[in-house]
């Protein structure tokens, strides 16, 4: 008998794709079955999360712990293009580094890219993003007198970086943020002083112009551009401000805006739903650490300050990356005031203006997408407002939280595969027993209960077509995959994959038939290494009539699964 075994891997711009050996499964869009729209369909024997998602909720909002940045550091400089977030430069035990880590918040995983080409390394740099490109605008190096005003682009696409026109006042642990395709780079460090110097890029034109000087001369601001404006805030001269100063490129004139509850320097910030939040940082901050877990958020439209769920683990000497406008992640950063280093990485996450919803009906067999379910097997789940970004689960165990949303199954959370807005992929816990109701909670915030339609078994057998038709998720017994090219023969030994078998499969075994005819039991079990996946080896029974299509059915429990096909020769 062969068992299956397995593993992830995460290519460049593909995501994540599931590995039976002869046999990949790539998450990728299917048409919707229970209405409009489209959705996603997971091969749910994935590997998931060693992380354990650790949320601080208070007040408003969700942290959750993400994969560690790769080395400690602290003075890193981030942006974000798409789902992924390109961290730059940095202060190591080693020194200043300028090594390019790329995070994929989708499958939550880190990558190096190529180097920033300046030798020596740089920290405290200021990185902003543009129409997909990445790009440095200055930068220091403490411990030296290295200042620079150059300007690199990076593309992603090419991983290359290309040097562009340099910037009027070299400088570093500046306010930057990216406007209407141009970079706003406010205050900072220069060879000498704070200064309040503020200049704008325009990428297209390779050009830079100097701007109206900002009010407070400052370095080690943060800064943000929502509504059309620009805004820094914070930062340090000597003393820590509290200054929040408003840029109009309209008027070309600043503002002075209400200030920031509590002063300080070396913060991050990011922006969701038109308000910017603003944490960490250094200072008084009433700790032997010197450093803030403060989380402040400013509405412009108010001009109001509030507070949010404070960060889990303070730090300074970091920035704050928004991806797709609803989730903020901040790798690196000091716990420590001064030269200190860590490899935390946390993301964080407001309430959803709206409530999750699952839709009527939206609970299905993952393998079959018929409402049956067994405690243990794997369900799909369709809905809205159900997570405020896609993520796969990538290591073991699964977790219970992804992009701050868990179901609860009686009450009970439910392992992850992965939570997307419109679908999640789980695990029905084992032991869950009926009646069972399905919750999804997002930030804190939870949706209508829905009935969930659970049965002792409910067999479901995958296919290649992921939608439980047509080509079976079914092996050789050397790992490649059944198919009109490689066909099975009688006598032949095969592997075959569902969910739903339920708790009893160790005391029953169930029936297969292929072409009609009852196959032989070799196996039956939990797939190795699979969360949820149910794996049952037969023989091909001898006088089955040969074809490219024969249709292989499970009876487990007096239920019958749906019929998929394997080709014969």
């Amino acid at each position: 008998m062969s068992t299956a075994a397995s593993r992830l891997e995460s290519r460049p711009g593909e995501g994540g794709a599931l590995v039976i050996p002869g046999l990949v499964f790539r998450l990728f869009p299917i048409p919707h079955r229970l209405g409009g729209g489209r959705g996603y369909s997971l091969f749910p024997g994935i590997a998931a999360f060693v992380w354990m998602a650790s949320s601080a909720v208070a007040q408003i909002g969700v942290w959750e712990t993400r994969a560690p940045f790769p080395l400690e550091a602290t003075e890193v400089a981030a942006a974000a293009v798409g789902d992924k977030v390109y961290v730059v430069g940095g202060l190591t035990p080693a020194g200043s580094s300028n090594r390019l880590f790329i995070y994929d918040a989708f499958t939550d995983t880190w990558r190096e890219g190529a180097p920033l080409p300046l030798p020596g390394g740089v920290d405290h740099a200021n990185l902003a993003a543009v129409n997909g490109k990445v790009y440095f605008v200055g930068g220091i190096r403490i411990g030296s007198d290295f200042v620079t005003g150059r300007t690199f682009e990076y593309d992603p696409a090419a991983n290359t970086w290309t040097e562009r026109a340099s910037m009027p006042t070299p400088r570093g642990a500046s306010g930057v943020a990216a406007l209407d395709g141009r970079i706003y780079v406010a205050g900072g460090l220069t060879a000498s002083a704070s200064v309040n110097n503020f200049e704008a890029f325009d990428p297209a034109a390779n050009s830079w112009v100097v701007l109206p000087s900002m009010p407070t001369a400052r370095d080690h601001l943060t800064a943000q551009a929502v509504g059309g404006k620009f805004y820094a805030i914070a930062g340090r001269r000597n003393d820590n401000f509290r200054a929040n100063e408003e840029y109009d490129p309209a008027t070309n004139r600043w503002t002075v805006r209400a200030p920031i509850p509590t002063a300080r320097g070396g913060l991050g910030s990011g922006t969701i739903g038109g308000r910017i939040q603003v944490f960490g940082g250094e200072g008084p901050s009433g700790t032997p650490e010197g450093t803030f877990r403060q989380n402040e958020e400013y509405d412009p439209v108010t001009n109001a300050w509030r507070s949010l769920a404070p960060m889990p683990t303070p730090r300074h000497g970091l920035y704050g990356a928004t991806v797709e406008g609803r989730r903020i992640f901040v790798p690196s950063g000091g716990p420590v005031a001064g030269g200190f280093f860590s490899t935390a990485h946390e993301a964080f996450y407001l309430p959803p203006a709206t409530p999750p919803a699952i839709n009527a009906g939206g609970i299905v067999n993952a393998a079959s997408f018929e409402a049956a379910v067994a405690p243990g097997s794997i369900a799909t789940l369709f809905g809205t407002s159900l997570s405020p970004g896609s993520q796969i689960a990538s290591r073991l165990p699964l977790p219970t939280q992804m992009n701050a949303t868990s179901v609860l199954v009686n009450e009970v959370p439910a392992p992850l595969l992965f939570a997307g807005p419109d679908q999640i992929n789980f695990q029905i816990p084992p032991g869950t027993q009926a009646p069972a109701k399905v919750v999804v909670r997002q930030a804190g915030v939870e949706g209508a209960p829905r009935p969930l339609l659970l049965e002792p078994a409910a067999p479901a057998l995958f296919s290649v077509s992921r939608d439980g038709r047509g080509q079976g998720a079914v092996l050789h017994s050397n790992g490649q995959l059944v198919s009109a090219a490689n066909p099975a023969v009688a006598g032949e030994a095969l592997e075959i994959y569902c969910t739903g078998l339920g708790e009893s499969l160790l005391l029953v075994v169930p029936d297969v038939t292929i072409g009609g005819r009852r196959a032989d039991i070799l196996f039956v079990g939990n797939a190795p290494g699979f969360v949820g996946l149910n794996q049952v080896n037969v023989r091909v029974p001898a006088g089955v009539t040969p074809g490219p299509a024969v249709p292989v059915r499970l009876n487990h429990l007096g239920r019958t699964s749906n019929e998929v096909t394997i080709a014969i020769r």
